[in-house]
């Protein structure tokens, strides 16, 4: 689906860029033509010229703002991904035990312990 959604993505920018960069140089050869015909002067070459400068300033500005664009949601995806691993608990420092082992606190005697001794006899029977 990512493969999908980035030829798409890349046939919308060409398609888009293609259009911003002869719109103007039309108009402009339009506009140039009109005032030929009505006024006589040869001003049409002068026309190509602006709409030819005015399409690549319009095209440098969309390719300007949609590799920005692309490089921000690159940065977030990446950002979203660091946040999202699964061992982030790992990194964090090991807490102090809250038991405590004291000397002073008697063991409990156990069946294994008294037999152990030998001292004592069987507690639990």
């Amino acid at each position: 689906m990512r493969y999908k959604k980035s030829v798409f993505r890349s046939l919308a920018m060409v398609t888009q860029l293609g259009i911003s960069v002869m719109t103007p140089i039309f108009l402009c050869i339009f506009a140039g033509y009109y005032i030929d015909t009505h006024f006589g002067t040869k001003l049409t070459v002068l026309f190509l010229i602006l709409g030819t400068m005015a399409g690549g300033l319009s095209g440098w500005k969309l390719v300007k703002t949609t590799m920005e664009a692309e490089q921000r949601d690159d940065e977030r995806a990446r950002q979203l991904k660091r946040s999202q691993t699964p061992y982030s608990s790992a990194s964090k420092p090991k807490q102090p035990s809250r038991i405590r082992r004291d000397a002073s606190v008697p063991q409990q005697n156990t069946k294994e312990s008294s037999k152990t001794d030998g001292s004592k006899e069987d507690l639990y029977e």
